[in-house]
């Protein structure tokens, strides 16, 4: 793993979401649910550091925390969970109706995966608050 510093993570955090941002106004969500997915990883794991653990790079993050669970990393950076009641990063896959969990959330669109579009709209949305929220410690 590459460990970086909080204000590594912060910066990757702005800049993936600016680049989502062009993505979805391009009509291509799920690039832009992808980079929006890092952007809310970057932006939970800067606040966890900073304001919880108090250090200044990812060497410090325990082994649990070095994952890509957004939940796990909202609930230990005390930020709101992505959404009440079921998992809004939880997708329904096209192509069966299986669910694509929220921690798998990233590979079903960095490969391809299908997914329902409310779904993944209610995915975007969720992940766009994250990164919101934990901006709001910076």
């Amino acid at each position: 793993m590459v460990d970086v510093g909080v204000g590594e993570l912060r910066r990757s955090r702005d800049r993936l979401a600016r680049q989502s941002e062009a993505a979805e106004l391009a009509g291509d969500d799920a690039v832009g649910g992808l980079l929006l997915f890092y952007a809310a990883e970057c932006a939970l794991k800067a606040e966890l550091l900073r304001w919880v653990l108090r250090r200044e790079d990812t060497s410090a993050l325990p082994v649990e925390l070095r994952s890509h669970d957004l939940r796990r990393l909202a609930k230990a950076a005390m930020l709101q969970d992505p959404g009440p009641g079921p998992d809004p990063l939880r997708c329904h896959r096209h192509t069966d109706g299986t669910w694509v969990e929220s921690h798998h959330l990233h590979e079903a669109w960095r490969y391809g995966a299908e997914l329902r579009a409310d779904d993944q709209k209610t995915a975007l949305d969720a992940l766009k608050s994250l990164v919101k929220a934990a901006k709001k410690g910076s």
